[in-house]
């Protein structure tokens, strides 16, 4: 199967959609498949280029408004079609709903090419956070004609299912997320991390990891923080992430550990060195780093939305806010306080319940939604390799 996926972001950029997107590519390359990846280039990258066994087509994009960590891709339909009609894929998988994304979808209906889509972020709730809340209705529109002329729109929670079907979305279907348990584990746990901290072994380390933007609604982050040291006065708040927020908190906040975006081993090393996860972001449509801390042994603090509903037993393997108030959130976090002594079962409990997350299994949903689509019968699939295969071809 030839696939093609078109997307607003792609690594380097570091974000869920981003690592999710270069998983499922890096999974079918090694189940035999060949892969494009078309997405705006970093820092005025253009271009093509083989990379990680697929072929990465870097367009013309731009920073989006007051938010320069992101980028969407200009409107690029006569290119796609061009391509396209060239070297036609099976099937294409639309990752983000923007610019880029409608020119091709533009392009695939007219070559009839069948689409897949992903609903990865919400958003119409986005839109509140950055006081454009009446935009919210324009915005919902245009998501659900985008969606509802692809094949079908994968979605990673059965929460999201249902709320997009109750907004009119079709055909949505669940392909849920991974977590790489050999990356993230309790033995990255790292005394000399601690150390540069200024975190004792008996310290209490919180930790938050992601976007420091206003959809990550961060002030309980510093509240719980405050309460952390009402009681335990040399407890450490640890923030590994970076947006368009920073230079606001760590002014305010100077004190805190602001380490940037960390990836790889430094990510998993950080998540299995704290102590408790702050995860009071009420925009996820899943939440990928809540997974990787629960693999790390590490106890979380998050509202019961997306991946918490689906992965957290409140008070068993976690701490979660059934209602949606920073005052809820709070509440859990001086729970979680008074149980300190309990953190290391939480964490084991945590541990235990994401085990079967594995992407190879997401890998396969996935590969068998894109053949469905696209009319392939499973039997026609390649053989699985070992090694990803080379890259595809790169024209002018």
């Amino acid at each position: 199967m030839k696939l093609a996926i078109v997307t607003d972001t792609f690594p380097p950029d570091v974000n869920g959609v981003a690592m999710t997107l270069e998983r499922l590519a890096a999974g079918l390359i090694c189940r035999g498949h060949a892969v494009e990846v078309i997405h705006p280039g970093i820092s005025g990258l253009q271009g093509e280029a083989g990379s990680g066994g697929f072929t990465e087509v870097c367009m013309p994009g731009f920073a989006v408004p007051r938010y320069a960590f992101a980028r969407l891709g200009w409107p690029r339909p006569v290119f796609l079609h061009k391509r396209w009609q060239g070297q036609r894929p099976d099937v294409i998988y639309l990752a983000t709903e923007g610019l880029l994304g409608y020119s091709a979808l533009r392009a695939a209906r007219k070559l009839k090419i069948p689409v897949v889509s992903g609903y990865h972020t919400h958003f119409p709730q986005y839109l509140t956070d950055y006081h454009l809340g009446l935009l919210g209705p324009a915005m919902l529109y245009w998501l659900r004609k985008l969606h509802n002329a692809t094949s079908c729109t994968l979605v990673p929670t059965e929460e999201t299912r249902h709320l997009l079907l109750s907004q009119g979305f079709r055909n949505v279907e669940i392909m849920e997320r991974g977590v790489d348990t050999a990356l993230f584990h309790t033995g990255r746990r790292n005394r000399d991390l601690r150390q540069r901290w200024q975190a004792g072994p008996s310290d209490p380390v919180l930790l938050h990891v992601g976007r420091v933007a206003a959809e990550k609604n961060l002030a309980p982050v510093f509240q719980a923080w405050e309460l952390a040291k009402a009681q335990f006065p040399t407890a450490r708040l640890v923030l590994a992430g970076d947006g368009p927020q920073r230079a606001h908190w760590a002014a305010k906040y100077p004190d805190a550990v602001w380490t940037g975006f960390l990836t790889g081993t430094d990510l998993a090393e950080a998540y299995a060195s704290a102590d408790l996860m702050l995860f009071p972001s009420r925009t996820e449509t899943f939440g990928n780093v809540l997974l990787e801390a629960m693999a790390s042994s590490l106890p979380t603090i998050s509202y019961h939305l997306a991946a918490s509903r689906r992965f957290v037993d409140p008070g068993y393997n976690g701490y979660a806010a059934t209602q949606e108030t920073d005052d809820a959130f709070l509440r859990q976090v001086i729970r979680a306080l008074r149980e300190r002594r309990r953190w290391s079962t939480v964490g084991e409990a945590a541990r235990v319940s994401v085990q079967s997350q594995s992407w190879p299994q997401v890998t396969r949903v996935f590969e068998t939604t894109l053949m469905k689509a696209a009319g392939i019968h499973p039997a026609a699939a390649p053989a699985p390799s070992s090694s990803p295969l080379l890259p595809l071809p790169i024209s002018a």
